[in-house]
């Protein structure tokens, strides 16, 4: 591994987590060990007090019933049976001559009290041959004078403690150093899927927009994360191929119009020779004008729409009686055109969005089944409540619009053979289609059989 990638793992969020989490364990567990260390140690202290108290006055008990001898003949047999201890004795004469014991004459003492023999003691402590041996013991001064002892060896106190103290520092330690290995190997595999980051994103900087970053499987935060950019970078793709296919659709779609509004000038300033020339040719112009005007204001508007740009006015409203409203209007211009327009509207349904733009999406619709059809067509606009949701039909029984197309149509400035002949910019379904995504409504074509239906459905 390279000193520079070694620098950058031990700089990454995810080996210093595990290390952070480490030393605060490690310190929960130090006071834990403390307490440990203190209650043990206290506990075997008042344990072995209890156990030399008792043996002392157990024995006290023995002399007062059976003398001097008769102690010492008891102790004899305690030594003998407790070969290694842990129990020593210490009988005295009260000219302080030893009577029985496994420990060295000294002076009395009552009560508790550590101490060490004067020398080394092989019989106490064998496995530490030359070392002065600690002990704790309890001494009573019996009423014929003499001096007795009850030890034990205090370095069992020791011994524990350092036992406890190993445990810590071991499980201390060994905690520390997998802490840094896992925080290496965490931040090692972390680093890998920031690198892959990286490369994508430099990947789509270079023009490759169709790069995505490999998701993993594992469905944790990073796969989260993954999700959300490849989301995000699959909207960019869009918007950019939407972007490119508006800059062609214009070169290619506006070309033919401003052509003609361009040969239009010409033929009047070679061959008007009038007043009225001159208007006419200048009316014919100002037409073009507005044309082009008109579809310029559509695909602005089709873009605010696509940007969420009206979100901020969307408020619940009730698309029952919107769609009602709107199918009665266009009921006496569907008479005029001698076409009939059926309604089949459930009340009660309602939408939170923007009302005009739900309004111009209607209006599209229908204006495109009136427009695009043969005399004596019925158009019908519905509205069926499913559940908490709801559907929006406007459905006919025209000619209808082969499958092949039913995607293309929502194209901008896309056009069917057909409807050539008619006026229009092939920016109506557009509209349709930015409005429907805005307000979270799935558009789809079917085949009316006759005729062709479109279908808005809510996703509550």
């Amino acid at each position: 591994m390279s000193s520079a990638r070694l620098i950058r793992i031990l700089r990454s969020a995810s080996f210093r987590l595990p290390l952070i989490y480490a030393v605060l364990f490690i310190l929960s567990a130090g006071v834990l060990f403390a307490s440990v260390y203190w209650t043990a140690t206290a506990a075997m202290q008042n344990d072995m007090a209890a156990v030399l108290r008792s043996e002392a006055y157990q024995l006290a008990e023995v002399h007062r019933r059976s003398g001097l001898a008769g102690l010492a003949e008891q102790i004899t047999r305690r030594i003998n049976f407790r070969t290694k201890g842990p129990i020593f004795y210490l009988l005295q004469a009260p000219n302080r001559r030893v009577v029985v014991g496994n420990l060295p004459g000294m002076p009395p003492v009552n009560g508790a009290i550590d101490f060490e023999p004067d020398q080394p003691q092989p019989e106490i402590d064998p496995d530490r041959p030359g070392e002065r041996p600690k002990l704790t013991g309890f001494g009573l001064t019996l009423p014929d004078g003499s001096f007795l002892l009850v030890a034990q060896d205090a370095n069992r106190l020791v011994d524990m403690q350092r036992a406890i103290i190993r445990a810590f520092a071991w499980s201390g330690g060994l905690t520390l150093v997998l802490a840094i290995a896992g925080g290496a190997l965490l931040g090692s595999n972390f680093l890998r899927r920031i690198d892959t980051i990286t490369r994508t994103s430099r990947a789509i900087m270079e023009g490759d927009l169709s790069a995505r970053i490999p998701v993993r499987g594992t469905h944790d935060e990073i796969d989260q994360l993954v999700a959300s950019l490849n989301a995000m970078l699959a909207r960019i793709q869009q918007l950019m191929d939407g972007l490119r296919q508006v800059s062609s659709d214009i070169a290619h779609d506006l070309r033919t119009p401003l052509g003609r509004l361009r040969q239009r000038l010409e033929d009047a300033r070679e061959r008007a020779t009038t007043t009225a020339d001159y208007s006419a040719a200048t009316d014919a112009a100002i037409e073009e004008a507005d044309a082009l005007l008109e579809t310029f204001s559509a695909l602005l508007r089709i873009a605010q729409v696509e940007a969420g740009a009206q979100k901020s006015a969307f408020a619940p409203f009730d698309v029952s009686a919107l769609l009602k409203s709107l199918g009665e209007t266009y009921q006496p211009v569907a008479e005029d055109l001698d076409r009939a327009l059926d309604l089949q509207i459930e009340p009660g349904a309602t939408l939170t969005g923007d009302r005009q733009l739900i309004a111009q999406l209607v209006s599209n619709l229908l204006e495109n089944a009136l427009r695009h059809t043969p005399e004596g067509t019925r158009v019908r606009l519905g509205l069926h409540r499913q559940g908490d949701g709801f559907e929006i039909e406007v459905a006919d029984n025209g000619p209808g619009i082969p499958a092949s197309e039913h995607e293309k149509v929502f194209d901008r400035f896309y056009r069917l053979d057909r409807s050539r002949s008619t006026s229009g910019s092939g920016l109506g379904l557009a509209m349709v289609k930015a409005i429907a995504g805005l307000h979270g409504l799935t558009i789809r074509l079917e085949d009316a059989r006759p005729g062709l239906r479109v279908v808005l459905k809510s996703m509550a």
